[in-house]
Order: C-alpha cells, then structure tokens, then sequence
C-alpha cells in the first residue's frame, strides 16, 4: 500500500500567535487588524487589500 502525501503547492495550516493579533497600549489590550462590518469576525491584512476569509467581504486600498 502506498503511502499518501500532501499535494504539491499544499501548504501546512498553522495558528496565528496572539502576539501578533493584539498589542498593549496603556494596560489595555488592542485588535491590530479591524472588525469585518458584515459577520464581526477579525479580518487578514495584505498590502494592497484587507479581506474577511469568514465572508469573503474585501476592503481594497485606495490608490494615491
């Protein structure tokens, strides 16, 4: 029997530290990213768009 492996381009999920989610400022813990004004979850960050994976609810940069 062989053996079964990932797919090729198949990434490995990993968990998102709490370091990185929030930050304290002045004894209060802060949200870095924003609240998706849909369904409330936490959106991801990209360098041109933000975008909700709960969703799919995506706030594109403006362009300067």
């Amino acid at each position: 029997m062989a053996k079964k492996t990932l797919k090729e381009g198949r990434k490995k999920h990993f968990n998102v530290s709490a370091g990185k989610l929030y930050e304290i400022k002045d004894g209060k813990l802060i949200k870095k990213n924003k609240n998706c004004p849909r369904c409330k979850k936490t959106m991801a960050k990209a360098k041109d768009r933000e975008f909700c994976g709960g969703c799919g609810y995506t706030i594109l940069a403006k362009k300067e």
